[in-house]
């Protein structure tokens, strides 16, 4: 009886031991792991800031992908973050009807407020809730246009007609901005 609750408890802590020790002797270094090597003299930061950029897609001339699956390269969050005019809004999920077939749209917002003063209001849940339901019907209204029922999705023309949808009713939006923009078409049965 004392044989089993040994060989029940001292097992499994000896095999935990053991996986433990053979993880710390198998990991690679964390300057390995990351596949950069880390400069001491560097300034606080620029370590991370080489691997987002080491990390970034490339895009082509239009900043578009193919038709089917499209996604515009992420802006670099270390750059987006330094900017304090900056209000991230998160991500939406729009669907664009089509006869064939039905195009979701995932974009994740952000935008850019003309003083800092409006930024810091704009962060407050309150008006970032109404800032986001604006974002939406804008969204909707821009589905029912020809902007996002092509092939490709123009960023820049789709930034242009969301900002001036919004700045009806808030002022002091800048541009509208989109950390990351992907369309999914799919096929109606």
């Amino acid at each position: 009886m004392k044989k089993a609750a040994i060989a029940f408890v001292a097992l499994p802590l000896l095999c935990m031991g053991a996986g433990y020790g053979a993880g710390l002797a198998l990991a690679p270094a964390p300057a390995e792991a990351a596949g950069t090597e880390i400069d001491e003299n560097a300034p606080h930061g620029a370590d991370e800031a080489a691997k987002d950029a080491a990390h970034t897609p490339e895009k082509d001339a239009h900043g578009e992908a193919s038709a089917k699956d499209e996604a515009q390269a992420p802006m670099d969050s270390y750059e987006l973050a330094k900017d304090r005019t900056v209000v991230r809004l998160g991500q939406m999920t729009i669907p664009v009807e089509k006869t064939n077939s039905v195009s979701y749209i995932v974009a994740d917002f952000a935008l850019k407020m003309g003083t800092l003063e409006l930024a810091e209001r704009y962060r407050r849940v309150e008006d970032a809730t109404r800032m986001r339901d604006s974002l939406l019907q804008a969204m909707n209204l821009a589905a029912e246009s020809a902007v996002l029922r092509g092939v490709a999705i123009d960023s820049e023309a789709l930034s242009r007609l969301l900002r001036d949808l919004i700045s009806k009713e808030h002022k002091g939006v800048d541009d509208v901005m989109f950390v990351s923009l992907y369309k999914q078409d799919v096929a109606r049965l």
